[in-house]
């Protein structure tokens, strides 16, 4: 018998080697000294997106804000129950749930529903979401990502339900 979802491990990030630390540092270093004005062009651009990011907030603030006041009361428990358990895996489930809630752009716990939308309701990113979350939930279920193309959620991926029906279309590694 398979071991209940809230004893799943939590993801745990691959730490970049000292080798590609090394050559970023470097890079930026030969950017510095031989192409200064570069340097300070992204630089700016660093900066702007910082101040940007800070104007913007306040209003990601308020969005989940009054998410969190209309779904009052709803956890996991009422998010699972969305799902019909002898189909859909559970690890899956709780893996998406929990990954869900550390991408969002707020440090608020906000009651997910598997009909929200990912990128207007939760305001994620489509980078975030093909780049990391899927990888961190591929990680914790121990599900392939090869072979998605043929997965029929491919490139259908809007919602939250969408999410988990496509890792529940996911072949296992084997690894958990």
């Amino acid at each position: 018998m398979r071991t209940a979802s809230r004893f799943m491990l939590k993801y745990k990030p691959e730490r970049a080697s000292k080798f590609t630390s090394f050559t970023f540092l470097t890079a930026v270093l030969a950017l510095f000294i031989y192409q200064p004005i570069y340097f300070l062009v992204l630089a700016g651009l660093g900066l702007l997106t910082i101040i940007c990011g800070y104007i913007e907030q306040p209003k990601i603030d308020r969005h989940f804000q009054q998410l969190c006041e209309k779904r009052k009361g709803l956890s996991i428990c009422e998010f699972a129950r969305e799902f019909d358990c002898k189909i859909v895996d559970t690890w899956i489930i709780r893996a998406v749930y929990e990954q869900l809630q550390a991408a969002l752009p707020t440090k608020q716990q906000v009651p997910i529903q598997a009909s929200d939308e990912l990128f207007n309701t939760l305001k994620l990113d489509e980078d975030d979401l093909d780049l990391d979350l899927i990888e961190q939930i591929a990680q914790r279920t121990g599900r392939s990502l090869a072979g998605c193309g043929n997965n029929p959620y491919y490139g259908k991926v809007t919602t939250v339900r969408n999410l988990v029906l496509f890792f529940n279309r996911q072949p296992r590694t084997g690894a958990i």
